[in-house]
């Protein structure tokens, strides 16, 4: 079944909306189709598709995340498309939130294009959850330093060095997790982190990639937790 995404979508909705209908093309969506529409707001509907030419619809059930469980991305920006891969991978395992953080040691500049940027982290986040079929569209935010990252809930920064594992967090109701760049973060920047709440943990022997590490962290976090698993209602 394919999932689209149209934050307007609503019990009494009869059409797809035009942008999401371009796919229908695409993906050769048929009269009699079953679809699932994601608000990206913790809810949406399955639907019958009437008519694939004017994305004419039918609106059946009403879906919602069954947990409140909220997990926030802080992605170091890195070189080569690596802060993207870990966006997308985050997205695809239900994030609530995603933050761009440029790091001292980021490669990457996004200085006089944030906006720019902020729109195509957006872009990868609505094809992540349609793929992955999520019902949560994560919000996007940016952050110049970790002087403006602000810890939620239980906040780790991922430090091969820490000598507490991931496997004694704390359980909670909310996680934030901060990744860093190339060459990990500067001894600043942690010691800046730790007094904003943070906790240094390692993820095991090994040092990943930061395209890897938070999704890493975050599939361990939702192991431990019960969040991987669960069902729509």
């Amino acid at each position: 079944m394919h999932w689209f995404y149209d934050e307007s979508v609503n019990k009494d909705s009869t059409s797809i909306s035009k942008a999401e209908l371009v796919h229908f093309k695409s993906l050769r969506i048929l009269s009699g189709d079953q679809i699932v529409i994601s608000s990206g707001k913790g809810f949406g509907f399955s639907a019958e598709v009437l008519d694939p030419q004017s994305g004419q619809i039918a609106i059946q059930k009403r879906l919602a995340v069954s947990s409140s469980k909220k997990f926030h991305l802080i992605q170091a920006i890195a070189k080569g498309g690596r802060d993207e891969a870990a966006l997308q991978s985050c997205t695809e395992l239900g994030i609530a939130s995603a933050t761009a953080l440029q790091s001292e040691r980021s490669i990457s500049r996004w200085d006089s294009k944030v906006a720019k940027n902020i729109e195509r982290w957006q872009q990868i986040a609505v094809s992540a959850i349609k793929q992955s079929q999520q019902l949560t569209l994560p919000d996007i935010h940016y952050a110049a330093s970790v002087n403006d990252v602000q810890a939620k809930g239980v906040a780790l920064v991922l430090d091969p060095r820490a000598k507490v594992g991931i496997a004694s967090v704390e359980q909670s109701e909310e996680y934030s997790i901060a990744v860093g760049p190339e060459g990990g973060f500067s001894e600043s920047e942690i010691a800046t982190l730790v007094g904003k709440g943070f906790v240094a943990v390692r993820l095991g022997d090994s040092v990943l990639r930061t395209s890897n590490a938070g999704v890493v962290a975050l599939a361990c976090l939702q192991l431990t937790s019960g969040q991987l698993g669960k069902d729509l209602v």
